[in-house]
């Protein structure tokens, strides 16, 4: 096993057990618990879906796979996007327009890859290089963008805004999303424009990141923050 397929393998195994955990605490009255039990079980679908692609098992399975990995992608920026409204607290609420309508954009684009996956890969070739359709990609692209910049821009709100301990906590989510977001764009999304997939893992220990000083001000400091 290379060592990409064993970090992806590791990373997706440690948000699997961090999404059990917190959910195992209790998610019904506590949004902050909820997305975050979201952010990494997505984390762990992302991680795995790569790896799955990465043993090659055969080209049919590759293809869907190719595909399926923006799956987890999408859902977990989607997730990360809710969890800033609600970590440590909220501060003001989405409109039922923007709510219903980012939701249906990421239910309907996934469905889209997920059904579609051969209209969305026009090519596989040797070294994991994927070809992506043009248009599709460039939507997802900037699917992705807007929900990273929204996470960033609520949390540098909030940072602005609070005070004391909740400042400190902010920070460090804010700083490991600024990281993650930097980190994951350029391996895992800009980079496959120029048929670049050497560095397609690190993604998801981007994200692995965030999520573990997530867990930590959740679930290690004892800390129920909604």
């Amino acid at each position: 096993m290379s060592i990409q397929n064993l970090t992806l393998l590791i990373a997706g195994i440690i948000n699997l057990i961090m999404s059990v955990l917190v959910f195992a605490r209790g998610i019904k009255h506590n949004k902050v618990n909820f997305y975050f039990s979201l952010l990494t079980f997505f984390n762990f679908l992302w991680a795995i879906s790569l790896f799955i692609f990465s043993i090659h098992y055969s080209y049919n399975v590759d293809l869907f796979f190719a595909s399926f990995i923006n799956v987890g992608a999408i859902f977990l920026v989607w997730a990360l996007f809710y969890f800033s409204i609600y970590f440590p607290y909220q501060i003001f609420k989405l409109s039922k327009v923007i709510f219903i309508s980012t939701n249906f954009l990421v239910v309907i684009f996934s469905i889209f890859l997920i059904v579609y996956y051969k209209i969305f890969i026009t090519e596989l070739l040797p070294n994991d290089i994927i070809h992506y359709s043009f248009i599709p990609y460039l939507l997802l692209t900037i699917i992705i963008i807007f929900f990273m910049l929204a996470s960033i821009i609520i949390l540098s709100i909030k940072y602005n805004r609070a005070e004391g301990i909740f400042k400190n906590q902010i920070a460090l989510i804010l700083i490991t999303v600024i990281i993650g977001g930097v980190v994951g764009g350029f391996f895992d999304l800009f980079l496959m424009y120029f048929d670049n997939f050497k560095y397609y893992h690190l993604g998801p220990l981007a994200a692995l990141l965030i999520n573990l000083v997530a867990f930590y001000l959740i679930f290690l400091k004892g800390k129920q923050l909604s």
